[in-house]
């Protein structure tokens, strides 16, 4: 069993990957933006293992909002790039 320290600390963390996800995502920085939600999935499944109370359920649930949402925003930021390529045509 981990302690409630452990929890806060990862807790910590995978928030500040949130706000630096979200800022990422409204520059467009779409390859990055998947690199630290990638990151901060991981930490997630860290802490769903650490979850010992109703509380920690709840912020577990939250987070997983949270990230979901964000990836959603990710994914369409990526979508709209491949969208807008230029393709060469043949004369």
């Amino acid at each position: 069993m981990s302690s409630i320290a452990e929890f806060i600390k990862t807790r910590e963390h995978i928030e500040a990957l949130a706000v630096k996800i979200a800022l990422l995502a409204e520059r467009k920085a779409a390859p990055e933006s998947k690199q630290r939600l990638d990151e901060a999935n991981k930490h997630l499944d860290t802490l769903r293992t650490m979850v010992a109370n109703d509380v920690q359920v709840t912020v577990v649930e939250r987070l997983t909002r949270h990230l979901t949402g964000l990836g959603t925003k990710v994914d369409k930021i990526q979508a709209k790039k491949s969208a807008t390529k230029k393709q060469k045509v043949a004369v």
